[in-house]
């Protein structure tokens, strides 16, 4: 274990080294520097793995001794040493960066060894952390470029499938059968839905590595509202709309992405509705609370979730047991990207529910993107 000591005092060197040499578990290189400029030379030419930094030298004293160490030590751990009584100071050496402090006095011998052994401990834990963030961060980053590359080469084919299925069903060369014609349907059918599937599997991708891009415009809520239950086209059950919308008269404006908050507002919509039994009513509130922000509330009296599955549902490809027992067609990925758009806006996104009961998802959106 390569030490460097700063330290100007020739007795607390030879007391250092004693207590090293003692040590038959490890085995040290110790190099000596009398001031900081020492010290950082040596640093910026040599690899150790602590530091033990007097804070009283010939041409530094106090926390600026541990600013111009840390700022050279390349992440090495230090232990700083202290001759005066208050703690306060160590306390304070922890916030410009040292790993510990000790202070030199009657139990000084006693713990120094031990401390020059958890620094070295955590400097190494330390340093795997770092390692294994930046591994997953790699990792993250090329699964979301497989991804985009994967998504390009797959729309290609898809767009022609769809292309040519649109061909078929306008008659564009002779008429179908009634039975081609189904056929034709579901190919196309079924190439939309595998378009849309790649298009959220690749914004999940986005989302995990932290490269989704919002665009802040203008938006009103109210025309945001009726333009996505618009899209729904859901059919009237009897003399009553599916979903009633509860909206205050004064209602103000909001800076965020149109596009994503429409796909949020779709998603979470239509889960209510899919989620209801035949007829059943969907709520959905929106208010402004000036302490709280921006809130939308959409509430359905559907199969609801059991309280130990909510916050497995926000996790990709994971769905709630009652989803599986009606049978109620999904991937897994809806709630996990609704989730991940409104965090992007500074939001958050919650789950108020109870099996048979219904559901009820909150989308609270800050005050700072409430146009006054």
């Amino acid at each position: 274990m390569r030490i460097l000591l700063v330290e100007d005092s020739r007795t607390s060197v030879l007391m250092v080294q004693s207590l090293l040499e003692d040590d038959k578990d490890e085995t040290y290189e110790l190099s000596v520097a009398g001031t900081v400029a020492e010290a950082r030379e040596q640093l910026q030419t040599h690899e150790f793995d602590l530091i033990l930094l007097d804070l009283t030298l010939p041409d530094s004293s106090g926390l600026a001794t541990v600013d111009s160490i840390f700022a050279v030590s390349g992440g090495t751990g230090i232990v700083v040493l202290t001759a005066t009584s208050d703690e306060q100071v160590g306390l304070d050496a922890l916030k410009h960066g040292a790993q510990d402090f000790l202070i030199k006095d009657e139990t000084y011998r006693k713990v120094l060894l031990r401390a020059v052994k958890y620094a070295r401990q955590r400097a190494v834990a330390e340093r795997e952390l770092k390692e294994a963030q930046e591994l997953a961060e790699f990792a993250t980053q090329s699964k979301s470029s497989f991804i985009a590359n994967l998504s390009h080469e797959l729309r290609s084919p898809l767009n022609s499938i769809l292309g040519f299925s649109e061909m078929m069903l306008e008659n564009m060369n002779g008429e179908l059968s009634d039975k081609h014609r189904e056929y034709a349907k579901d190919i196309h059918a079924s190439g939309r839905y595998l378009l849309g599937l790649i298009g959220t599997v690749l914004d999940m991708s986005k989302i995990e590595a932290n490269r989704i891009e919002i665009h802040d415009d203008p938006v009103d809520p109210q025309s945001l509202l009726q333009e996505v239950i618009g899209s729904l086209h859901l059919p009237k059950e009897g003399d009553f709309e599916r979903i009633v919308v509860h909206l205050p008269e004064q209602l103000p404006h909001i800076r965020g992405d149109r596009i994503k908050l429409k796909q949020v507002l779709i998603n979470l919509i239509d889960n209510a509705v899919k989620y209801s039994p035949k007829g059943g009513m969907v709520d959905v509130e929106a208010e402004w609370l000036q302490d709280t922000g921006f809130i939308v509330r959409i509430k359905d009296r559907g199969i609801g979730i059991d309280q130990t599955q909510i916050a497995s549902v926000f996790e990709p490809f994971e769905r709630s047991s009652g989803s599986r027992e009606h049978a109620i067609a999904g991937t897994g990925l809806g709630l996990p990207l609704t989730k991940g758009l409104v965090e992007a806006h500074g939001g958050t996104l919650t789950l108020e529910s109870q099996v048979n009961v219904g559901t009820t998802a909150t989308v609270t959106l800050p005050s700072s993107r409430v146009i006054a």
